[in-house]
């Protein structure tokens, strides 16, 4: 009857299948178990029960996504969506709005009282149909000022100034006098709803809404923020949320958002309590070319508010709006108004030789004072800089001018000096009938098949229809970018099998115009799949999931950055990707498959020439038991744990560190249902974050600490637990969202409840004796780990002990800070025991926490079976972490 010892049983392998379970030939099987249930393996070789799920706060909204927003601030930040709707939580609490009676004048512009125009250049504010309209000049800034009183009792309260923005851009400035921004500092808006935070010291504020563009920009609204939760609308719907059809991805304070369904959004961060959604707009592109069987003509050279583009034949639809048009024309006029100075006027491009190069210039209305016609040579760049009067116009004329320049490219401007005007209002215009140029406007609203109107972003130079013309990629017709990624400097969005990519450094721009390395990316990656792209991560190559195929981009080398001209998608594996986002684990990317039910890693190859995916769950096919993942993150500290929520509402937790062959699967259950997860950037820790359904309502649950789990004065091995630090005489502590469950006492390093005797939660309340003050508690809900080991089969006398009958007849363990009080060993989980009670020839205290644990061998079972195994089973509150065990295994071949 030989008796084999066990190596030295590391425990980090994970739980692997029944069909893996006779694997003998790999050496990774012997660190493995059939079950690890709340059990985390340990990069490091050890496992743990996993800690507790500490009660951040209800949010219960229906359908939720936790997004992640890393900050290095020291501040952990989420963004959680909900329907149509995003609220913010900090440092464990939702930002919130305090109330005060501060209050905006007219914010909801039904009028213009307690507003002052304070425009400039021609431009103009005005209140219109419920909005406030800016309406910039290229000579001067739309403005409307307020003077707001803060009452004493407000002074030194953070409010909130909430501008909703129907049509940006619209900049805001906030100050403790007039004219300054110390209070809010310039910022810039687009179409959407802010809420920036300030904090009033003095009497007054004084409040600037601006528009520099030449166009009409409309606020909606402005208002002081009420108090309350902070809640910013949002396009998604709980429909879009329970679809996972939401992409983004960080750069800086901005989260860029895309989802197919809509126009991408800009989700942004201007302080721990300053946040805005609005839409992600961009002036120049990218562009596709007509068929030219149409002309459109516009009606206006700049916007004044009511531009608008006729059509020859029918063929604008009302899913148009937002739509770019960039029109192209032949000759060139400028018109230009003066009523302050110093200003410039746009101006005209000439060439040729000889009369080619004669203009036309006329100086009308009614005024005093002086304007030059300036002439510059420049290279071409069409961004002159050195101007020279040409000619001097103190009165009305109507004349042309022709330069004699043969050959030289040379621009032409009317421009007004310091001191130039006396009074009245210069009007200019320049027209040229050769060159070309480019308008750009936006539509902006629908009136019939032939009309839109438009607000006019690039000027155009003639007022004749034109058949060449460009229309933007993205619309409500066209479709919306369905994936979004950070890449090499650019952003990029996908539709469909296309993908576009900024100028580098530019987020904003599809310029065109823009050549070499740095021009815009416009190409397909010619997808076998109707779907499109589904995801885009950026690892060492910018990879592309769809529903057939993994796409690796590649220019000719690792170091060569994507250009449009240096592009050639492929194939990097042909597993097919499910409706969710993917993540990244440093070089690695984790997705899932087609299937919803399988995870897959996409790594460099082992030649490290390209990208190549492999299967995750290999070892266990079915350790989602057939449900579909439907979120999934990654945490990097302690250990890289990825982190996957099923549809069923339990978790598996995927402890990932390729380099040290360590791939190890846990189940992760709790009493309630997960919905979602997010994992934050923190020192020591990274923060990961549960959406769990308990007692019939959503939670924000936040994992805990390892440190705060090792039987301390504080040990959070409870699930939807709260902590307190008791007062004196305190005997009563509120848990109203346990309320009539069993939980878990934890006081100051002692189990007051533990699973042998829980306390049930009554009014809400766990009633204790009373505290001397200032104690550790901790209440929360039970949960138990469960451990099985592999089929033990590593030898006997004639070979594998594999199909021959044995026994574990001792079990040694390893383990660092354990209280033996909730281990339970058996040969199953139905004839468990303790497995001590002595250490040597003393009795072990209860409640005693060993640092480290090495005891004799001690018996387990006398039972004989071909199937022997050993079973643990380690009961919270009491900390467990195992670092390796040997079995001492009898066996009669």
């Amino acid at each position: 009857m030989p008796r084999v010892s066990a190596p030295v049983y590391s425990l980090n392998g994970g739980e692997v299948g029944d069909e893996a379970l006779s694997r003998l030939d790999l050496e990774r099987l012997q660190f493995a178990g059939s079950l690890y249930q709340n059990l985390l393996p340990r990069v490091i070789g050890s496992m743990t029960l996993r800690p507790g799920l500490e009660y951040i706060t209800d949010i219960d909204f229906g359908d939720v996504q936790l997004l992640e927003h890393n900050y290095s601030g020291g501040s952990s930040l989420i963004p959680i969506l909900s329907h149509q709707a995003m609220r913010v939580i900090k440092d464990d609490a939702f930002v919130t709005r305090s109330a005060v009676s501060t209050t905006v004048a007219s914010g909801d512009f039904s009028s213009f009282v307690g507003w002052t125009d304070a425009s400039t250049g021609g431009s103009s504010a005005t209140v219109g149909t419920g909005d406030l309209r800016l309406l910039g000049t290229t000579q001067g800034t739309a403005a409307a000022t307020q003077t707001i009183s803060v009452a004493i009792a407000d002074r030194n309260v953070e409010h909130g100034l909430r501008v909703d923005i129907q049509r940006g851009p619209v900049t805001v400035r906030l100050g403790s006098t007039s004219g300054t921004s110390d209070l809010i500092n310039a910022v810039d808006l687009d179409d959407g709803v802010h809420s920036i935070a300030f904090t009033p010291t003095t009497a007054s504020i004084f409040l600037e809404l601006s528009n520099t563009e030449p166009r009409r920009s409309l606020v909606e609204s402005c208002q002081i923020d009420s108090a309350g939760a902070l809640v910013i609308p949002t396009p998604w719907t709980s429909g879009d949320l329970a679809d996972n059809v939401v992409r983004y991805k960080q750069n800086k304070d901005v989260l860029y958002v895309a989802s197919g369904v809509y126009q991408q959004r800009e989700i942004q961060r201007r302080g721990d309590t300053s946040w805005g959604v609005q839409r992600y707009k961009v002036d120049d592109g990218p562009f596709i070319t007509s068929d030219g069987t149409i002309s459109l003509e516009p009606n206006k050279l700049v916007d004044d508010g009511g531009a608008t583009l006729t059509a020859n034949k029918a063929f604008f639809e009302s899913t148009m709006v937002g739509r770019l048009f960039r029109i192209f024309q032949s000759g060139q006029t400028v018109e230009e108004d003066f009523s302050t100075d110093p200003a410039e006027g746009d101006f005209i491009r000439i060439s040729g030789v000889g009369a080619d190069r004669r203009f036309a210039y006329e100086v009308s209305g009614t005024w005093s004072g002086t304007v030059r016609l300036q002439l510059a040579t420049d290279d071409g760049s069409g961004n002159p800089t050195s101007w020279l009067d040409a000619v001097v116009i103190t009165s009305n004329v109507s004349t042309t001018y022709t330069d004699s320049d043969d050959n030289v490219i040379k621009y032409a401007r009317f421009a007004v000096n310091s001191g130039d005007i006396s009074s009245g209002t210069i009007e200019t215009r320049l027209a040229y009938s050769g060159g070309s140029k480019a308008g750009v406007a936006r539509v902006t609203g629908y009136t019939s098949p032939t009309v839109v109107s438009v607000e006019i972003l690039s000027r155009f130079y003639r007022l004749t229809a034109s058949f060449e013309w460009d229309y933007s990629t993205w619309s409500d017709y066209d479709g919306w970018p369905a994936a979004v990624d950070v890449f090499g400097g650019r952003v990029y969005w996908s539709l469909s099998d296309m993908i576009y990519g900024s100028v580098p450094d530019a987020f904003k721009s599809f310029d065109d115009e823009v050549e070499g390395n740095s021009a815009p990316i416009s190409r397909s990656i010619n997808a076998s799949s109707q779907r499109g792209i589904l995801w885009m991560l950026g690892l060492q190559r910018l990879i592309a999931g769809t529903d057939a195929s993994e796409v690796s981009i590649k220019a000719s080398s690792f170091d060569e950055p994507l250009t449009g001209d240096s592009w050639f998608p492929v194939d990097a594996s042909t597993r097919g990707c499910a409706n969710i986002r993917s993540v990244k684990a440093d070089k690695d990317g984790i997705f899932v498959q087609a299937s919803g039910t399988s995870a897959f890693r996409i790594a460099p190859d082992p030649q490290g020439l390209d990208y190549s995916s492999s299967d995750l769950m290999a070892m266990h096919e079915e350790i989602c038991d057939g449900w579909e993942i439907v979120d999934l993150a990654v945490q990097r500290k302690p250990d890289t744990v990825i982190w996957f929520i099923l549809a069923n509402g339990e978790a598996r937790a995927l402890t990932y560190e390729p380099a040290e062959n360590v791939i190890g699967w846990s189940r992760v259950v709790t009493d309630g249902l997960f919905k979602r997860v997010a994992a934050i950037r923190g020192a020591g820790q990274d923060s990961v974050y549960f959406a769990v359904v308990r007692n019939g309502a959503q939670r924000l649950e936040r994992l805990a600490n390892l440190t705060e789990c090792r039987g301390g004065t504080i040990n959070c091995l409870a699930d939807g637990f709260r902590r307190f630090t008791a007062t004196a005489g305190q005997t009563a502590f509120s848990v109203p969202h346990l309320n009539g469950k069993q939980v878990t006492v934890w006081v100051n390093g002692a189990a007051v409840h533990d699973q042998e005797d829980l306390y049930t939660v009554a009014s809400s309340q766990v009633v204790l004796p009373a505290m001397t003050g200032g104690e550790s508690v901790v209440i929360g809900l039970p949960y138990t780990g469960k451990w099985q080991s592999t089929k033990l089969a590593y030898g006997a006398a004639n070979g594998s002990a594999l199909f021959h009958k044995k026994r574990v007849a001792q079990l040694g363990m390893g383990l660092t800070k354990t209280m033996l009080d909730g281990l339970r060993v058996g040969n199953s989980f139905e004839s468990l025991r303790r497995l001590t009670t002595n250490k040597g020839d003393k009795p072990i205290p209860a409640g005693y926490l060993f640092d480290d644990f090495d005891a004799d061998m001690m018996s387990v079972s006398s039972d004989w079976d071909t199937d022997s195994r050993i079973c643990l089973e380690a009961r919270a509150p009491y900390p467990f972490t195992a670092s390796s065990l040997v079995m001492d295994v009898k066996t009669n071949g």
